[in-house]
């Protein structure tokens, strides 16, 4: 009879703690927007690795190598905008295009930047070993 009383105090508690708890929040378009931009942020940084594998390192200064292997998949770094555009305009349905623009570009600017910062130091090491 002790343990009886002792549980139902307990299950009284937490239920009520289960009644204060939130609800889960349900965004199943937002979870799928997210999950298209990070696949193609990695489709992103694997088309500049396999473009910087492929690269003749011998002749010229990594860091034109790099550009130009970042320049190889321009394709995928527009669309990758459009999709950052479009996941912002979903989050802040008060922005105007300009602005979810503005945002994407700076968003995938600094995807680019460390794509290509990156690539400097696998080509500077690939160019190191055949030294």
């Amino acid at each position: 009879m002790t343990s009886i009383r002792f549980m139902v105090p307990a299950t009284a508690m937490l239920l009520l703690a289960a009644c204060n708890a939130p609800a889960p929040r349900q965004d199943p378009k937002g979870q799928q927007l997210r999950a298209e931009l990070d696949k193609m942020t990695a489709d992103y940084g694997t088309c500049v690795d396999k473009a910087v594998a492929a690269a003749d390192v011998s002749k010229d200064p990594a860091g034109s190598i790099a550009v130009e292997a970042v320049k190889s998949c321009r394709p995928i770094r527009n669309a990758l905008r459009l999709k950052v555009a479009s996941f912002d305009r979903f989050g802040h349905p008060n922005r105007t295009p300009q602005q979810a623009e503005a945002v994407a570009e700076a968003s995938v600017g600094v995807i680019e930047k460390e794509l290509r910062e990156k690539a400097v130091v696998d080509i500077v090491k690939r160019q190191n070993q055949t030294r």
